[in-house]
C-alpha cells in the first residue's frame, strides 16, 4: 500500500455523516432541495431530479433541459448497477456534404445552431422517474419553479463564470434576453436573478409530463424557434426520442469493481486509465510522487488516443469495448510506457468543454443514483429561446468531421460525450461502496481515476479525497497542469522525465462530488471545494 503524504489542512471541510439519506451536487440551494424530497418521502429518484432542475435555474451556464443526462442507478436487491443514456441524437435530416460545403467548415462550431442536438435530459428525468419515483413529478419540480419565478441570491463563483461568458451570451439576442440584466451584464454576487420564461416551462412540464418536452406544445415552440435559427432539427426527431435504459461496463481495479456508462460516454477512458496504472503497479509508489504521477499522466495519454480513434455511437463503433478493457490490452499499452521518460501524444480530436453539473444521492433503502447534466460548453451552444427560456447544448461539437472515422458528424447518430457518472461496488458481495462522479469535460476519467485511487489505494474518506490536489493533462498541447500543493521537487522530477508542466488552479481541475457507504451502514458524502458544492445528509 502507497504512503500518503498529504493531508487535509486544518482548515478545510470535512466529511458529512448521515444515517438516513444523503445528497451532493454544486449548489446549496439545490442539495438542500435534495434532502427536502428525502424527508418528504421521496427517494433518491425523487431527489436527483429535484436537483438537477433546481440546478437548471441557480447554475444555469452548466446544465439544464437544453442538454444531456447520463445516469448509473444501484438498486437494492440487484447484483449490478443499471444505467440511463439521455443523450440526444443529431437531426435525421442532416447532411454531412451540405453541413460542410454550404457552412465552409473545417470543423463544428461551438457556438450558434449547427452543433445543437436532441436535448435528451428530460427524457432520462422522466423515464427514471416513472420507473422508481415515489413523489409526484409536479411536487419534484416545484422547487426549480419557486427559485425561478422569485429568483435566487448569485453567488460569487456562478457570477464570476457567467460574467466571463457575457460576450458569448451578447452573440444571440435569445441568450442576452435570458441571460443578461438589461441584457448587457451577468448578476454580481448576491443579486436577485429570476427567469420567469423557464419558470414557465418547467410549470408545463409539471403539469403535462415530461413527454410535453417531446410531443406537447413546447415541442412545437422548440422546433419553430430552432428552424428559425436554422436547424435541420425536426418534430419527428423530438416526438421519436426516448432515453435508454442501459447496461453499464466495468472492470474490477485493486479488488474494487469500477462501473461506468458505456460509449457513447467516455467512461470507458476511466477503466483503462486505471487498468493500466494497475498493470504498472502504481500502488507501489506514494500518492503524488513523481513516479506515480508519471504513470498515471502515460496512461491517461494512451486510453485519450484510444477514444479519440474509437469511441462512438456504440452502432457505430468499429472495435469491441471488452476488447479494450482485456486485461492483455492494459498489458499491451502499459508496456509501451518508458518507466522514465515521457510520450509523445496524438493529437485529440475533439475539444473540451467543461460546465456540467455532477450530483448525487442515497436514500435510507440504499437506492443511490449516480447523476451527470450538462449543457456542454458555457451556456452549450449560446442558443436560448427567449419564449421558454432553454438554453440548447452544443454537442454536436463532440463530432469529427473526419470522413469514415466512426464518430463523424451523420444524421441521427449520438456524439462522442464527456458526461460520466461512477460507482464503486464490492466485488464479492455486489454491495455498493461510493457513488462519485467528477465534472470537467475531458478531465472527467483523469479526475476520476484520481478519486477512485485516493478512495481504494489511499484510504480517505470521501472530502480527502475530493480536496486532494489534481493534475490534468491536455492531450492536444500536451501540457500537464497541477494544483499547487503538489510539492516542487515532483514537478522538477517530472520535468526532468520530459513532461510539460505547469501551474494552473480553478475549474480545470473539475468539481466532484462522492457518497460512500460506510460498513455500518450509514452514509458518508463529500463535494468539492473547487465549486460551491455542498453534500447534505439526515
Amino acid at each position: 500500500m502507497a504512503v500518503k503524504f498529504w493531508r487535509r489542512p486544518s482548515a478545510g471541510r470535512s466529511a458529512i455523516h448521515a444515517k438516513n439519506g444523503l445528497v451532493a451536487s454544486s449548489q446549496p440551494l439545490a442539495s438542500s432541495v435534495g434532502i427536502q424530497m428525502l424527508k418528504a418521502g421521496g427517494n433518491a429518484c425523487d431527489a436527483v431530479i429535484a436537483m438537477a432542475a433546481v440546478l437548471n435555474v441557480v447554475e444555469p451556464f452548466s446544465t439544464g433541459i437544453g442538454g444531456d443526462a447520463f445516469a448509473l442507478l444501484h438498486v437494492p436487491g440487484e447484483n449490478r448497477p443499471i444505467g440511463i443514456n439521455g443523450s440526444g441524437f443529431s437531426p435525421r435530416k442532416l447532411s454531412y456534404n451540405a453541413l460542410v460545403s454550404e457552412n465552409n467548415l473545417s470543423e463544428i462550431p461551438l457556438t450558434g445552431i449547427l452543433p445543437i442536438t436532441v436535448p435528451g435530459a428530460v427524457s432520462a428525468w422522466g423515464i427514471i422517474h416513472e420507473k422508481f419515483g415515489l413523489l409526484p413529478w409536479e411536487e419534484v419540480l416545484n422547487p426549480a419553479i419557486d427559485y425561478a419565478n422569485s429568483g435566487f441570491p448569485v453567488s460569487p463563483l456562478i457570477a464570476q463564470v457567467w460574467n466571463e461568458l457575457v460576450p458569448k451570451l451578447k452573440l444571440h439576442e435569445g441568450a442576452s434576453r435570458t441571460y443578461l440584466i438589461d441584457e448587457e451584464r451577468a448578476p454580481r454576487p448576491g443579486e436577485i436573478f429570476t427567469q420567469e420564461k423557464l419558470g414557465t416551462t418547467f410549470q408545463k412540464l409539471a403539469k403535462h409530463g415530461y413527454e410535453f418536452f417531446y410531443k406537447g406544445d413546447l415541442a412545437n415552440r422548440t422546433i419553430k424557434f430552432l428552424q428559425g435559427e436554422g436547424s435541420v432539427i425536426s418534430i419527428s426527431d423530438l416526438n421519436d426520442f426516448s432515453a435508454e435504459w442501459t447496461k453499464p461496463i466495468s472492470k474490477v481495479i485493486y479488488d474494487h469493481q469500477l462501473w461506468e456508462h458505456g460509449p457513447n460516454g467516455q467512461g470507458l477512458v476511466t477503466l483503462q486509465i486505471l487498468a493500466i496504472a494497475e498493470e504498472l503497479d502504481i500502488a507501489r509508489y506514494p500518492l503524488n510522487s513523481a513516479e506515480y504521477l508519471h504513470f498515471l499522466i502515460e496512461a491517461k495519454k494512451l486510453a485519450f488516443s484510444d477514444a479519440s480513434a474509437y469511441i462512438a455511437d456504440p452502432d457505430s463503433m468499429t472495435v469491441k469495448v471488452s476488447d479494450l478493457l482485456s486485461n492483455r490490452y492494459a498489458h499491451t499499452r502499459a508496456s509501451q510506457i518508458n518507466p522514465r521518460k515521457a510520450l509523445n501524444t496524438l493529437p485529440y480530436t475533439l475539444d473540451m468543454g467543461e460546465d456540467t453539473v455532477y450530483l448525487t444521492a442515497i436514500d435510507k433503502e440504499g437506492f443511490a443514483i449516480s447523476f451527470i447534466n450538462s449543457l456542454y460548453y458555457g451556456f452549450g451552444s449560446g442558443i436560448v429561446d427567449p419564449i421558454t427560456g432553454i438554453a440548447f447544448q452544443n454537442r454536436g461539437a463532440g463530432f469529427t468531421l473526419k470522413k469514415g472515422h466512426p464518430n463523424q458528424y451523420e444524421p441521427h447518430k449520438r456524439p462522442y460525450h464527456t458526461i460520466i457518472p461512477a460507482m464503486i461496488t464490492s466485488p464479492s458481495t455486489n454491495q455498493l461502496l461510493h457513488s462519485f462522479g467528477v465534472m470537467g469535460g475531458h478531465h472527467q476519467p483523469i479526475g476520476q481515476s484520481q478519486v477512485f485511487l485516493n478512495l481504494v489505494l489511499h484510504g480517505m474518506d470521501p472530502q480527502d479525497a475530493i480536496n486532494c490536489p489534481r493534475f490534468h493533462h491536455e492531450q492536444n498541447s500536451n501540457l500537464v497542469a497541477f494544483e499547487e500543493p503538489i510539492l516542487l521537487q515532483v514537478k522538477a522530477q517530472l520535468r526532468g522525465m520530459a513532461h510539460n508542466v505547469r501551474d494552473s488552479v480553478g475549474m480545470n481541475f473539475g468539481g466532484g462530488q462522492i457518497i460512500s457507504v460506510s460498513e455500518n451502514g450509514s452514509y458518508m458524502g463529500g463535494s468539492d471545494p473547487r465549486k460551491d458544492g455542498q453534500a447534505q445528509g439526515y
